[in-house]
């Protein structure tokens, strides 16, 4: 049973298994992304868009082809997991399909399903199913119709689904091999094909689905259909979770045989624009039967120009890298080509962008907020008339740390921070990218986010103590996380949205009487209400309070003077003020005293570069799971700067091991994992909270998920 989707961490040992997985770069070639999810001595998982590739080899009479089993199913793990959507529709002449894709030209020797009756029903296969990446349903002008069919005895021989264990999935199997067919050929055309069966008078079997919804951003469109002519005669139906395009699959494979066997390219990272003007391009490549092979890294700085071609070196674990160089304002498209004698595969394109850095500009806008706020805060910038560089995190893909660290910038304002810039607790752990090095330098930070304590699975009452991140460079002490505060809500609110100036803090304290109050605040962003809890925050002893709830009285704003660095922390959404005058103001007022400190600047940049270099060699990372809640599957992903020993564990609310995703030596680079919330045992889990910890013999970290079945 596949629990683990995207396992870019199982590596293939070369000596161990015997076979070789063939993927073409030609026209006649699947040119989609390719990702190992697992390996074993004798098959590989692989998954091209939403279709599972399992590959093994075989010998025939013209000598070694790979056999290749389609499916985007999940296997049920009881018959009580099943699902009969479709059986208390379907009739006599009612037609099930599934679109399938290969990788390659090739031939479909086996098509397989399950049904939860007896009976008998005619097998059908269509092609081309897919038309400038739109469905084609059969009887639609231009789709084949078919182009092969049996209408004779034995069609799909009777099946005991009591027979159908947890361990022991048992298939209605039309071997065409074995029935003289001999298979049926598909060429670069028809590598998107229809198949499926119609009913007969003599049962009616009904199709199983899987029981489990696919989530469009993991699996793809739909891709399981049924005619249902008892609703409306010629219309084609899927099974979709109303309110949403989540989709169930019908119980069906199919069995593929392939000739062509050249490596296979994973683990290509996309990676974020930069301010460097050179970078290391790697990434994963497998050649399982120990053949010579050659690794290219193909790139180019304009989309008109040719490609330039470079070898890349061999690593460890099958790791190929190569540095390359280009020019501020370049955007650098780049691939990699493996090739042995068998033929060659070529990586989807990628692309990134050599951003050119500013000059005499100190203070950089880093927005990860999605909400739209970085346009109020350039619209507030502006108006003051006080320079800036603006980074939104969205469209360059992320950050890099020469972004961050670059020698130009004396002040960080970070909106948001779903990308878990700062750290709060651990900065030898959670500091990926060197903030307190930026700090120590001399650097200032302005942080505005009201989700900064729950990214870090901080919930309710704490207290930070000295060592910590938010205490030591934010000074921050008590705290208390996602209150429920705004007595209107029962489940919980969004804050104090009136806000009052404490005394004497050196931030607002040049507010005039008539601005002592702050807001209120409008916890909406056009039409969208921000369903949110600001937190509470109180200061360190060398910290200041800058503003409090007018009704709570409690602090959710501070601002500490560490002498060679200054930061302010809002963990409420200050831009969002009903008056915008009073935002512009509280950001004037903010830039103002960051400003009086320019120590960075004025001094020398040797700190920097050790903070540097340390955030560098330690980037261990660990990210927010997606979706959060889930049912029943979520997306794991976390990235590793260097060669170690990893585990990745869950673990219930009683931190008791319910799963254990990885447990092996990593290389350097982004890793992604599905968990579909079964145990060890492969038996689904209830709804609850756990928790997933990454860690090494060093560092650890561990996140909070939330199942809702």
């Amino acid at each position: 049973m596949i629990t683990e989707l995207k396992r870019y961490f199982t590596r293939m040992n070369r000596k161990t298994v015997i076979f070789i997985l063939a993927l073409l770069i030609y026209s006649s070639v699947y040119a989609g992304n390719v990702e190992l999810v697992s390996s074993t001595d004798r098959s590989v998982l692989l998954k091209t868009g939403s279709i599972y590739h399992r590959l093994s080899i075989r010998q025939s009479d013209s000598g070694t082809v790979v056999v290749d089993t389609l499916f985007y199913f999940q296997p049920p793990t009881s018959n009580l997991s099943y699902d009969d959507f479709l059986a208390g529709y379907q009739g006599a002449g009612d037609t099930c399909i599934n679109w399938f894709t290969m990788l390659a030209p090739g031939k479909v020797t086996k098509l397989m399903m399950q049904n939860s009756s007896t009976g008998h029903a005619n097998w059908y296969l269509w092609a081309p199913a897919v038309d400038t990446g739109k469905y084609k349903f059969p009887g639609e002008p231009g789709l084949t119709q078919p182009i092969w069919s049996v209408a004779e005895p034995p069609y799909c021989p009777k099946l005991n689904m009591s027979q159908q264990l947890m361990d022991s999935l048992l298939w209605n199997t039309y071997d065409l091999e074995q029935d003289s067919v001999a298979g049926i050929d598909l060429d670069s055309s028809q590598l998107d094909f229809w198949v499926g069966y119609s009913m007969d008078e003599t049962g009616n079997p009904k199709i199983w689905q899987d029981g489990v919804y696919h989530y469009p951003w993991i699996d793809g469109s739909c891709r399981s259909f049924s005619t249902l002519h008892s609703q409306t005669a010629g219309k084609w139906y899927s099974n979709v979770q109303p309110g949403t395009d989540n989709w169930v699959a019908h119980m069906m494979q199919v069995e593929v045989v392939y000739e062509s066997i050249p490596p296979i390219i994973t683990d290509l990272p996309d990676l974020c624009d930069t301010f460097s003007e050179s970078r290391t391009i790697w990434a994963q490549v497998i050649e399982l039967e120990g053949e010579d092979f050659e690794v290219r890294l193909n790139f180019k700085t304009n989309s008109s120009e040719s490609y330039q071609t470079v070898i890349m070196e061999p690593d460890e674990d099958d790791y190929f890298w190569a540095i390359i160089e280009f020019l501020a304002g370049d955007t650098v498209f780049y691939n990699i080509q493996a090739e042995n004698s068998s033929g060659s595969q070529t990586s989807p394109e990628k692309f990134f962008v050599c951003v050119k850095a500013p000059q005499n500009t100190e203070i950089i806008i880093i927005d990860d907020s999605g909400l739209g706020s970085g346009d109020l805060y350039t619209e507030a910038f502006d108006s003051i008339g006080a320079a800036y560089f603006y980074w939104n995190i969205e469209q360059h893909k992320g950050i890099d740390i020469t972004v961050l660290h670059y020698s130009g910038f004396q002040t960080l304002i970070i909106l948001d921070g779903r990308e878990m810039i700062l750290p709060v607790t651990d900065d030898s752990v959670q500091d990926i990218y060197a903030i307190s090095g930026f700090l120590d330098s001399g650097g200032n930070l302005m942080l505005v986010d009201m989700d900064y304590l729950y990214r870090w699975d901080i919930i309710g009452a704490g207290r930070f103590e000295l060592g910590d991140f938010a205490y030591d460079y934010l000074g921050i002490e008590d705290f208390i996380g996602d209150p429920d505060d705004d007595y209107n809500v029962d489940n919980g609110g969004m804050a104090d949205t009136l806000l009052l100036s404490i005394a004497d803090n050196p931030v607002t304290s040049a507010f005039s009487a008539d601005s002592i109050a702050y807001g209120p605040i409008r916890y909406q962003v056009g039409d969208s209400i921000i369903e949110n809890w600001a937190d509470f925050i109180k200061p360190t002893n060398a910290a200041k309070e800058i503003l409090k709830g007018a009704y709570s009285g409690n602090g959710m704003a501070v601002c500490l003077d560490g002498g060679h660095f200054r930061t302010a922390t809002f963990l409420f959404p200050m831009e969002l003020a009903v008056n915008d005058s009073e935002f512009v103001d509280l950001l004037d007022s903010t830039l103002a005293w960051l400003g009086e400190n320019t120590t960075r600047l004025d001094s020398a940049s040797g700190l920097i570069q050790e903070k540097q270099a340390q955030g560098l060699q330690s980037s261990f990372r660990l990210n927010a799971n997606y979706p959060n809640p889930f049912n029943p599957t979520t997306v794991i992903s976390f990235n590793l700067s260097r060669k170690e020993t990893v585990d990745l564990t869950v673990y219930n609310i009683k931190g008791e091991v319910v799963g254990t995703l990885v447990h092996r030596t990593m290389t350097p680079g982004n890793y992604t994992i599905d968990w579909n919330a079964v145990n060890e045992c492969g038996i689904p889990l209830p709804s609850g909270i756990y928790f997933y910890r990454l860690s090494t013999k060093k560092r650890s970290v561990t996140k909070k998920m939330i199942l809702l079945r």
